[in-house]
């Protein structure tokens, strides 16, 4: 795995760890940093692909927010992401030349 790969995998990991209620504020404060930048210009996004990726990062953390609120109020705990977005989001990063 080159650095290119490690790179893409932070994201990846960071983008995953927002649906853990311990680690989101981390990965919020990943995304909002230097950090991100770095590694997705390691990672070889241009400035526009990182624009669309953390428009999908804040639909994901406000979607989130409600769906706990949502399922605090009726289901207690326990809160399950949807499976289909980190595939999604993996497609995207590899797409990114």
């Amino acid at each position: 795995m080159g650095v290119k790969g490690l790179a893409e995998g932070i994201i990846l990991q960071s983008i995953e760890d927002l649906w853990n209620e311990n680690l989101r504020d981390e990965c919020i404060t990943f995304f909002k940093g230097k950090e991100f930048s770095i590694c997705a210009e390691i990672a070889g996004m241009n400035l526009a692909d990182q624009i669309k990726l953390l428009g999908l990062v804040k639909g994901i953390v406000n979607d989130g927010d409600k769906s706990t609120r949502q399922k605090r109020t009726v289901f207690g705990d326990k809160t399950k992401r949807p499976s289909k977005m980190p595939r999604r989001l993996h497609r995207f990063l590899q797409a990114v030349p």
